[in-house]
């Protein structure tokens, strides 16, 4: 391979004349070894004298192209820069927020079990919910409450509560099934003093169990409702009655129990009568 150097001081018609030179001593020489090696010497230079013929013919034609470039006059307008356009930014999927508002489920079917059942069961139809995630459907249990939360099933979100069961319930005992068109709810039944568990006629109690509570705190005021229910149910002679007594005790002409058994010191013209 020739160097770069040795290229540019030496010249192709220079190495030709040398192997010329070398072709016509190899005839004198007896030492078979000795023309081997100079006939590899001559196929040699010759080679680098064609690499060389190749170099300077390459050389004279990029002077030639760099000559017409300076001297041709320039007919082209000249190029303005044009700045690459701006990169758009690629389109944010936007975030769905997850329903917050709730539509209440208000039908459902409840199964109060065969006698002496551990629980009792709530069937909730809707349709498709077994193909949501499954951290989509809640329910917390309480020893007197349930609440149970759907959330986004087709576009929307569903709640079931109940805060007033007829009896109390057991949390551990009680859980939530899947299916795919619906859902189970099991509330484990509490167990009664003599060991049976407690027994259910219906999932939600007639009467208010907080208000029982507070009638039990203050009889008083229990005894108010009751004579509030008796008047608003009652026939015309008991609404007469229990009027005039309510007026009696207003005006005070009632004694200290005002004729009706310690009722008359109550406050009954709360009542509204």
């Amino acid at each position: 391979m020739v160097e770069i150097e040795e290229v540019e001081q030496v010249l192709s018609g220079e190495r030709d004349a040398d192997a010329d030179a070398i072709e016509k001593v190899i005839p004198m020489i007896d030492r078979p070894s000795a023309v081997a090696h100079l006939e590899a010497l001559v196929k040699k230079i010759r080679r680098d004298a064609s690499a060389l013929e190749r170099v300077e013919a390459s050389r004279a034609k990029m002077d030639g192209v760099e000559i017409s470039e300076e001297t041709a006059p320039s007919s082209a307008p000249a190029l303005t820069a044009v700045p690459a356009p701006a990169a758009v930014p690629a389109a944010v999927a936007p975030f769905i927020i997850p329903s917050q508002h709730y539509t209440t489920i208000d039908k459902y079917m409840f199964d109060a079990g065969g006698y002496n059942s551990a629980t009792v069961s709530i069937y909730v139809a809707l349709p498709n919910v077994g193909s949501i995630p499954r951290d989509s459907i809640t329910c917390d249990f309480t020893p007197s409450s349930f609440d149970l939360i759907v959330r986004d099933l087709g576009g929307k979100s569903y709640r079931l509560v109940n805060d007033n069961l007829e009896n109390d319930i057991v949390p551990d005992k009680s859980k939530i099934l899947v299916k795919a068109d619906k859902i189970v709810l099991k509330l484990g039944k509490k167990k009664s003093e003599y060991g049976s568990y407690d027994h259910w006629s219906q999932l939600t109690a007639k009467k208010d169990k907080k208000k029982k509570a507070a009638d039990a705190a203050n009889p008083a005021a229990g005894i108010m409702d009751l004579m509030k229910q008796m008047y608003d149910e009652g026939d015309d002679n008991m609404k007469k009655m229990i009027g005039e007594t309510m007026q009696k005790q207003r005006e005070g002409k009632l004694g200290a129990d005002g004729g009706m058994g310690g009722l008359g010191d109550m406050g009954m013209g709360d009542m509204g009568i």
